[in-house]
């Protein structure tokens, strides 16, 4: 696609890949884009949900180029992010079978990460990413969706538990009950999607499964969605043991953030062993969060920059 553009705001905005236009390729990402100056135009190449915004946001700019003669960073920078949350809140929605409310995405990330679990027919997909950019949130909406379609015949959703400081290793913990505690967000997940009694009758039904962790072993799930959370607090046996169960006709959305997990120190987490092992594969689909993608609260986004600056702290955040 070509937009026209008088040469001078082609020469401002474009002329080299320094140009601040070329801030509109980061602001699309996931999705993938190539902006080329022309002579009195530029041509717009790539995902065709990127053209498409790309599109949209360079017309913008040139409206305000025309009123104002400004053509900084931010501008360009604050533009393409309206264009972005006016698409995601009024063309990209998902109204989707099994959830109360239509799903709208809050960033293109996030966009990008539900489509594929959606429709894709990857058996293995990895969500990786810092807390608060809606990993969990998106793929147990992923799962209703698929389960209430009869594309899968149950969800199960599980997680390892994390050891907090001081906490003493009691044989329920080793066993992983269903009475730990931590599987509570789970539930807050299911109850925001479905609402409390629609959560209650997919349990009773057998559709969905809160499963703890240690009851997976020695099973095989067939013709399920599956959901492992927080898997950076799983050890490479632990891992090794949950992405074997995976069954005939099932898919299994893995979510986790590497920098965060809970094990002791100097153990290797099962998450960041496993994708370094399928790095350069084609077993799985992996789907990479920012910080910048984190949606809770701006203030969230910026802490998390802070500690991630913080190489060689031992420090642990929260979920």
């Amino acid at each position: 696609m070509e937009v026209e553009l008088p040469q001078r705001w082609v020469d401002t905005l474009f002329a080299s890949s320094e140009a601040p236009g070329h801030r509109i390729e980061l602001a699309v990402r996931p999705y993938h884009l190539r902006i080329t100056p022309l002579p009195g135009a530029v041509r717009l190449e790539g995902d065709q949900l990127a053209v498409t915004v790309a599109e949209k946001t360079v017309k913008s700019i040139g409206a305000d180029l025309q009123a104002t003669g400004r053509a900084d960073a931010a501008l360009i920078r604050d533009t393409a992010t309206a264009v972005i949350q006016h698409a995601l809140k009024h063309d990209l929605s998902f109204r989707i079978s099994g959830l109360r409310n239509s799903l709208c995405p809050m960033s293109l990330s996030q966009l990008a990460f539900m489509n594929a679990m959606l429709f894709t027919h990857q058996s293995l997909i990895f969500g990786i990413g810092p807390t608060g950019t809606g990993k969990t949130h998106l793929a147990i909406a992923a799962g209703l969706s698929l389960v209430a379609e009869a594309h899968f015949k149950r969800l199960i959703i599980t997680r390892p538990h994390a050891r907090a400081d001081g906490e003493v290793l009691t044989p329920e913990l080793r066993a992983e009950t269903r009475d730990d505690a931590q599987l509570t967000p789970i539930e807050d997940e299911l109850h925001a999607l479905v609402g409390r009694e629609e959560t209650q009758r997919l349990v009773a039904q057998g559709l969905v499964e809160i499963m703890p962790l240690g009851r997976m072993r020695g099973r095989t799930f067939n013709e399920s969605f599956i959901v492992v959370d927080e898997a950076q607090h799983m050890s490479v046996r632990n891992m090794r043991m949950v992405v074997t169960r995976l069954g005939r006709g099932s898919r299994m959305v893995v979510t986790g953030d590497p920098a965060q997990s809970e094990l002791p120190s100097g153990e290797t987490s099962g998450l960041t062993h496993l994708l370094g092992m399928i790095a350069e594969t084609n077993l799985a689909l992996i789907h990479h969060f920012e910080n910048q993608e984190i949606i809770r609260n701006d203030l969230v986004a910026r802490i998390e920059t802070l500690y991630s600056q913080q190489d060689g702290m031992d420090i642990r955040p929260a979920a």
